[in-house]
């Protein structure tokens, strides 16, 4: 009798360890942060990108998406990711600047000349890239570089009147992020740079703290901010570059075979943001102006590229944080 119960009980053992699919073998969980909120490129690419992991490592690494800053602002899931507390973030290079001074160079208005140039920046094998991903672990910043992509172009949104030059800018409070050159680019024209995390910009339009910003169609979509800026004037002064990275606390614990399909991954999420994001630049413009929600205006692109192709090299140079500014912008043109 003694026999029968321990062979079924090893039976048993064996019958949910194939269950589980690797007995014993762990499950890495993730958390992964974003600022956005759907229907937005980064929620698209990403959300592919948590089911490719998933599938390719038969459940074992489970990545979940959350969105709508619900992990906290641009600034706080870039801390969380360097204490492990977030384990991946999808976000813009423009307010991880705070981090890594260098980002701020993509913020320069007219940087690059077309997708064409712009994809081969953002390239994994690109100089571009390398760059970055290596002050990132050179700084011990705490979390690795995975991609730079794109999410679409950056025009200019406000709750006052069409923008068509430089000068209408004049006198208007505008909400930028927390990147000093930002507030610089914008401080040209005349503009009165207000800093602020991302989430704010709808509250702060309704109470007047500020009465104009600069995004992409998808983030001005997704986050309804065309209920408090209806006026969107088509400048297409910046592509915007994004990133996706993760914490060095959760990469080292991941095994390397999870990593290699984790990268490939990545890299396949990040060329996603840069193609969905120009398909939503044009699908949600125009469904916002069928339904009248908005009153989209062309501008004198040249009194904008005449203002601000000058300051490249300037503000390139004086970039706050490093001295590094110069030698990327070289990079930069190098490869387009």
């Amino acid at each position: 009798m003694k026999k029968f119960f321990g062979s079924a009980l090893l039976l048993c053992v064996i019958v949910l360890g194939v269950s589980s699919g690797f007995a014993g073998e762990k499950v890495y969980k993730l958390k992964m942060a974003t600022v956005v909120s759907p229907p937005h490129p980064w929620i698209v690419a990403a959300e592919e990108m948590v089911k490719q992991v998933k599938d390719e490592t038969d459940g074992k690494v489970q990545i979940t998406l959350q969105h709508s800053a619900a992990l906290g602002s641009d600034q706080s899931t870039i801390d969380g990711m360097r204490m492990g507390v977030v384990d991946m973030v999808v976000g813009g290079t423009s307010p991880a600047s705070t981090f890594v001074p260098e980002f701020a160079i993509f913020s320069l208005p007219f940087l690059f000349d077309g997708y064409d140039s712009f994809n081969k920046a953002m390239d994994k094998e690109s100089a571009v890239f390398a760059f970055f991903a290596d002050v990132i672990r050179e700084r011990g910043l705490g979390f690795t570089l995975l991609s730079l992509c794109g999410g679409g172009v950056r025009d200019v949104s406000n709750n006052l009147r069409p923008i068509v030059k430089p000068d209408d800018m004049k006198g208007i409070k505008m909400r930028v992020p927390a990147n000093p050159i930002v507030s610089k680019i914008w401080s040209a024209t005349g503009a009165l740079p207000s800093p602020m995390a991302w989430s704010e910009i709808y509250s702060a339009m309704q109470t007047g703290v500020v009465n104009c910003f600069d995004s992409s169609i998808s983030g001005y979509y997704g986050s309804k901010y065309y209920e408090v800026a209806p006026f969107h004037s088509l400048t297409q002064h910046q592509f915007m570059v994004s990133y996706i990275a993760i914490s060095d606390i959760a990469w080292k614990k991941l095994p390397e075979k999870y990593r290699e399909i984790l990268s490939k991954a990545v890299e396949k999420a990040g060329q996603r943001v840069t193609v969905v994001g120009s398909e939503f630049d044009k699908a949600k413009l125009s469904e916002l102006q069928e339904k009248g929600l908005v009153k989209v205006n062309e501008v004198d692109a040249q009194a904008w590229v005449d203002l601000y192709k000058p300051l490249q090299d300037e503000l390139a140079t004086n970039l706050k944080g490093t001295k590094n500014g110069p030698k990327v912008l070289k990079l930069i043109r190098s490869v387009q």
